[in-house]
């Protein structure tokens, strides 16, 4: 409204609006403006200057944070985790038994699948030290897991879920990295792999 009250037909009031800059003469505006730009871009330099050093105190400042410290699952909750695991393939947990390795070892498989050559050997840091070279090492993260054989005929399937692979922190809130949720979902997801591999590659 006070645009159309300045540019009225009227004679002009004085007040406030009488001093403000008009568009009617020849660069006018423009004049009125250089100023005010001139402001805004020093403000903006001077707001990129801030923002810089910002930028520069967070990556200075303080030495990076150590990890938080892990444990891996105990054997017991992960034993658990298999049975359920397999009841949620389709598949049904017996309890385990002792096998010959191919390579000669003995061997316990935690957890068998009833009618089937095929189990979960849940490879604790104990276990791994016991059999040394007679199995193979750990699978990355981002591997393939490792199934070797058993039994007589080299029949008998055994997937070697590694137990340092499934860790997790003791802490809580937004300090936690890793929380026992997350590992047991991971075992969850690597046994399911595992029954689904038997089933497609037929193993008996």
């Amino acid at each position: 409204m006070w645009r159309k009250l300045l540019r009225g037909s009227g004679p002009r009031l004085r007040g406030p609006l009488q001093d403000r800059p008009s568009d009617d003469g020849p660069g006018g505006a423009q004049d009125a403006r250089r100023p005010v730009a001139g402001a805004r871009a020093a403000a903006r330099r001077a707001l990129g200057v801030a923002a810089a050093a910002l930028a520069l105190a967070g990556c200075s400042g303080g030495e990076a944070r150590a990890p938080n410290p892990t444990r891996a699952l105990d054997e017991r909750r992960a034993i658990e985790v298999i049975r359920r695991a397999m009841v949620q393939e389709g598949a049904q947990p017996v309890p385990g038994r002792e096998v010959d390795l191919v390579s000669g070892r003995k061997v316990r498989i935690d957890v068998g699948v009833q009618n089937r050559a095929y189990g979960v050997v849940y490879v604790t840091e104990e276990d791994a030290q016991a059999l040394g070279a007679a199995i193979p090492p750990p699978n990355g993260q981002d591997e393939k897991l490792r199934i070797v054989r058993g039994g007589a005929d080299g029949s008998i399937r055994l997937v070697l879920l590694y137990q340092n692979n499934y860790r997790y922190d003791d802490l809580v809130g937004e300090s936690h990295e890793r929380t026992t949720i997350s590992a047991e979902r991971q075992l969850t997801r690597d046994v399911q792999d595992f029954i689904t591999y038997a089933r497609t590659q037929k193993f008996q």
